[in-house]
């Protein structure tokens, strides 16, 4: 798959509630429509999210560096306080999540950085969450609203829901964490290595409702046509590789 069809989420590392937000909607949906898209987080920071934001002549950043280049008055102690890490997010259920997530996102979070995203392309600025389709920009500066994805996502990929009824299915079950991300970023390369592109649909389910209902009673869990193969591993490309031959 060329890096053109990936679809981008760019954000901060580790997430900001917004962006993990936007990546989990983006999980989510595609699982939905079906969508074999490989979805990547790339921190705003990162080279190709750089040379990217560079070849439409802009910057990436935050909402802070367009508010410092704007001279934007903001109230960051609130911002702060929607965006920081809940206090009991360490006493989460184990069998609930793999890890303790972020603070929740909140519309009051988009709205309060509002000001922002308005004057962020006039001032030259790509500001997170960016959610980049066949390599353009969809949206930047706030979290979209979830039916609007959906239809963005099924605009920009309609052949990839024509899915061949001889196409094998790899599922890589987890709520979010980095262990998932990274069996299902494996996954991807596992199938590029193997030239397996075109005849693997690899999809992530982070509905925690769907975890027992496919025999995953810890996370990461990842399902080759319908078969469990590892539960609470974080598998390799070698290791992935060998499950599909």
């Amino acid at each position: 798959m060329k890096k053109e069809d990936e679809i981008w989420i760019i954000g901060t590392e580790p997430p900001c509630p917004r962006c993990h937000h936007l990546n989990e909607m983006v999980h989510e949906l595609a699982s939905e429509l079906g969508l074999s898209i490989r979805i990547r987080h790339l921190a705003y920071t990162d080279g190709e999210a750089v040379d990217f934001a560079d070849r439409m002549g802009l910057e990436p950043g935050t909402a802070k560096d367009v508010a410092r280049k704007g001279d934007i008055p903001m109230d960051w102690q609130r911002v702060f306080q929607l965006a920081s890490v809940a206090a009991d997010a360490a006493e989460q259920k184990q069998e609930d999540v793999c890890c303790p997530s972020a603070a929740p996102w909140t519309p009051e979070l988009d709205e309060i950085l509002r000001p922002c995203q308005d004057k962020a392309l006039d001032l030259g600025i790509m500001m997170t969450p960016v959610l980049v389709l066949s390599g353009r920009i969809c949206h930047q500066g706030s979290v979209p609203e979830r039916e609007q994805v959906k239809t963005w996502l099924a605009e920009a990929y309609a052949k990839e829901t024509e899915n061949p009824e001889n196409q094998r299915l790899v599922e890589v079950l987890g709520p979010g964490c980095a262990n998932c991300e990274t069996v299902y970023q494996n996954a991807f390369e596992a199938a590029k290595r193997l030239g397996l592109d075109e005849q693997v649909r690899i999809v992530k389910i982070t509905d925690i409702r769907e975890f027992a209902k496919r025999g995953v009673s810890v996370t990461p869990g990842l399902i080759i046509d319908g078969k469990v193969v590892s539960k609470g591993k974080v598998l390799n490309v070698d290791q992935i590789m060998q499950a599909l031959n």
